[in-house]
């Protein structure tokens, strides 16, 4: 589990929100963990857990087995020896103490190496869709609109995760949008039907996504939660 370390403040949130448009008129909201730990699990995150303060779907879910797409190494037990969806070209690893955003050759999985040692460290490896990678937009025009969302390393290794407000964005425009909002990297999160997510604001939940149709069908989660070093008005 990796932990987000942020300065410390006097009653800082522990999930800053803040609302930001581009030139073109796009609002998003932006989620900053401060000082939490993030990893990805496979069973439903619940609200009253009071060391959880952000949860969002993470990978794709299969439509014929309920079980998470692409998700190769899970808290360091192998899943998959290889990737299994061809369009797939980011890569989350989550290890020790790293938390990065890589890229893949579609249909191709990391190397074995990489793999190995998020195994070994007790990590997690997922793949999904790749909006941002070295500051560059890694999406054609075209394709479905949405309300999109993104896990968003910023400059000076900065991990936030990203939300447009509005239901009509296709890829594209979310990444250069990212872009202007100073992405470095940034990796897709599943949305449509399955975007419910919350957000713990001192004692109220807020709920995210518009749509939760399939919330029933959720497989994994991208968690941030309070470390066991941090008492809870840290």
């Amino acid at each position: 589990m990796f932990a987000l370390v942020a300065c410390r403040k006097q009653a800082l949130p522990q999930v800053r929100v803040e609302e930001k448009t581009t030139a073109k008129g796009s609002s998003y909201a932006i989620f900053y963990p401060q000082g939490l730990a993030v990893d990805v699990v496979t069973q439903r995150p619940q609200p009253t857990d009071d060391r959880r303060y952000l949860s969002v779907a993470a990978a794709y879910t299969d439509l014929e087995t309920d079980q998470p797409l692409d998700l190769l190494v899970y808290q360091g037990h192998p899943r998959q020896a290889k990737a299994t969806v061809g369009f797939l070209t980011g890569v989350l690893t989550i290890a020790g103490d790293t938390l990065a955003i890589d890229r893949v050759t579609a249909g191709k999985a990391p190397p074995l190496t990489q793999l190995a040692r998020a195994s070994r460290l007790h990590g997690t490896v997922l793949l999904q869709e790749l909006l941002v990678f070295a500051g560059k937009n890694q999406r054609s025009a075209g394709g479905s609109l949405f309300q999109r969302r993104a896990l968003v390393e910023f400059a000076n290794r900065r991990f936030a995760v990203v939300e447009s407000l509005a239901d009509d964005v296709e890829m594209k425009q979310f990444a250069d949008d990212l872009l202007e909002l100073g992405a470095t990297n940034a990796l897709y999160l599943d949305m449509g039907d399955w975007d419910e997510g919350w957000y713990r604001a001192g004692s109220e939940i807020i709920r995210l996504g518009h749509r939760r149709t399939h919330t029933a069908r959720q497989s994994n989660w991208l968690v941030f939660t309070r470390p066991p070093s941090l008492s809870p008005r840290q």
